[in-house]
């Protein structure tokens, strides 16, 4: 069976059917769009997570995170842990599923909402698994506060550059690249090459 284009997008595969659309749509269109209106009954309605204020978080400046080369490399592994997830999904994913994920960790490290599942969001948790392996595989070590404050200045520089497309995740893609494992990263060339690891 050919899977069709997500009715929502038209640019990643549709594989939930949807009840509101009367057609197929992608798990990011399906979480993006939901409304408890028009959704309440359908198996993928979950209610949202509580509203919070996510620039109130403390972060470090953007200043403090370019004079720190170790500081730069914790950040990078959670990065390069969002640039796989990405690639896993043909870079289609837009930032505001990054910016949900981080969200996610905020949660967890900040308002220390508990649980093992944070959402019901398939797409969202795929990327929250991946990052969090990275977190406790590269920064076992880095204090609560400063994991925390690094989670703050990633989430405000997304939210800055963002227009709603994928623009942060472009710049990420082409500047800190795919963590594949500790401390190892691959660059994905404008041309779709692979620069080695770095």
């Amino acid at each position: 069976m050919i899977m069709a284009k997500c009715s929502v997008c038209n640019a990643r595969k549709g594989k939930r059917q949807c009840s509101r659309e009367k057609d197929w749509i992608c798990a990011e269109c399906c979480g993006a769009t939901r409304k408890a209106e028009h959704c309440q009954g359908c198996g993928y309605y979950r209610e949202s997570r509580p509203k919070r204020h996510y620039a109130d978080v403390p972060r470090f400046s953007t200043k403090e995170m370019e004079s720190d080369l170790q500081l730069q490399s914790y950040a990078d592994s959670i990065e390069g842990a969002l640039c796989l997830w990405d690639c896993s999904h043909e870079m289609s994913l837009r930032d505001s599923s990054m910016l949900g994920v981080v969200e996610m960790l905020i949660d967890k490290h900040y308002y220390h909402e508990l649980g093992t599942s944070l959402t019901d969001d398939s797409l969202l948790q795929e990327g929250y698994d991946i990052v969090n392996r990275a977190i406790s595989e590269d920064m076992a070590d880095v204090l609560p506060d400063t994991l925390v404050r690094i989670l703050g200045v990633i989430h405000f520089v997304a939210q800055r550059r963002t227009r709603g497309g994928r623009e942060h995740f472009d710049v990420l893609q082409q500047y800190v690249g795919l963590r594949l494992d500790t401390g190892t990263h691959l660059k994905i060339l404008p041309n779709n090459g692979i620069m080695g690891d770095r």
